[in-house]
Parts: structure tokens; C-alpha cells; sequence
């Protein structure tokens, strides 16, 4: 495909995530923080234009250690770890229970970018803060990173069929809440370099 056939919506979930290209290649949509903001804004979006592929961006959590606060990663997997049901202690998915398909619950991205890392994501309502939670979680669903919208950009951009990549910077461990850990300038800084040179040899 050439460059000048390629049109990309960049999606983003504040305004500080957002990366603003003066390419016309390029559209920003700007969501809002959360599933149900992000699930709204890119539907009505596809529904409006048409577009070659979607590139969500923005900063997450990490459960995994080897990846430290400014780390760039591509999230090859994604999913809602919070739909379903608890059973006596124990979280059932609401795939397990026969209430939605695992096709609308787990989401794994076709394209892959070069030179990042590959994590798998869970998308999140409620961010991890308690160190029970956190470890019921990792026991559970292993994953690497977490974020509020990761998931609901995967799910809408497979019921247009357009094909989705998600691109994150870590700005915090995923850890009992402590925001004086956190960096997120740093993660943004690190987050737009790494996009820009994903689009660049787009």
C-alpha cells in the first residue's frame, strides 16, 4: 500500500496522549478517559469515515518488572477482565459462562509493529491498587499491562473489520496506589517519540 493511500485515525483517550501530526495521512479522535467514552466516540467516528487502520495511544500500568516507568510497548493481545460474574471468591469471564463469545471478550491485533516490544493487556474499569487484587489478577489473567480503553478500541474497530494497533507508554508499576511513583510526562515524551518513527515508516 502506498503512503498516499493509507489514512490513520489515531485515537487517544486525553488530550495529552493525543500525538498531532500535520500529515493529512493522519485524523485524531480524542474519547474521553474509560470503556464506554471510547466505545461512543470511535463508533460514531467509523461510522462517519472511513479509515486503513487505527492506532490507539496512550500510557498504562505495568505488571511486569521488566518493563520499566518510560518503556514503549505494542499490546499484541487485549481483553475485558472485568465482565462476568464472581463465584464464591472466584471471578467466572463472562465467556466462560456462555454470555458473550471469547470473540467479543479477547482481542489480538494482526498488525505488529516494529522495533517494541509485544505485551498482552487487560482493559479495566477500576484500575489495580490493593496488593490482593493486583496478585488475583496476575493469577489469573498474566497479563503485562494495564489500561481503561484498550480493549473497547480492539472491539469496535473489529466489528467495522478495520484493522487496530495499541501502542502504550508505562508510567506507573501497577503496585498498592502510589503516585509519587508515577511519571507520566516521561511516558508521553517517550509515547509520541515512538509513534512518531511508527509513522514515519508507515
Amino acid at each position: 500500500m502506498s503512503k498516499t493511500a493509507v489514512k490513520i485515525l489515531l485515537v487517544s483517550a486525553s488530550e495529552i496522549e493525543a500525538f498531532k501530526s500535520l500529515d493529512q495521512r493522519f485524523s485524531n479522535v480524542v474519547t474521553g478517559v474509560g470503556i464506554a467514552a471510547t466505545t461512543f466516540c470511535l463508533t460514531k467516528e467509523l461510522m462517519t469515515n472511513q479509515y486503513d487502520l487505527v492506532i490507539n495511544m496512550g500510557i498504562a500500568g505495568s505488571f511486569n518488572a521488566a518493563f520499566k516507568i518510560g518503556d514503549v510497548v505494542q499490546v499484541r493481545s487485549d481483553m475485558f477482565s472485568e465482565l462476568g460474574a464472581e463465584d464464591n471468591g472466584r471471578f467466572v469471564p463472562a465467556h466462560e459462562m456462555k454470555l458473550v463469545s471469547a470473540e467479543d471478550m479477547v482481542f489480538r491485533t494482526n498488525s505488529e509493529l516494529d522495533g517494541l516490544p509485544k505485551v498482552d493487556g487487560i482493559t479495566v474499569n477500576k484500575v489495580h491498587g490493593s496488593a490482593s487484587t493486583i496478585e488475583a489478577v496476575k493469577r489469573q489473567f498474566n497479563p503485562d499491562i494495564e489500561t481503561m480503553e484498550g480493549a473497547a478500541v480492539a472491539y469496535v474497530c473489529q466489528q467495522f473489520g478495520v484493522p487496530w494497533v495499541q501502542i502504550r507508554a508505562i508510567s506507573n508499576q501497577v503496585e498498592p496506589r502510589n503516585r509519587d511513583a508515577w511519571n507520566i510526562p516521561l511516558a508521553i515524551e517517550n509515547l509520541h517519540a515512538q509513534v512518531d518513527r511508527c509513522l514515519n515508516s508507515i
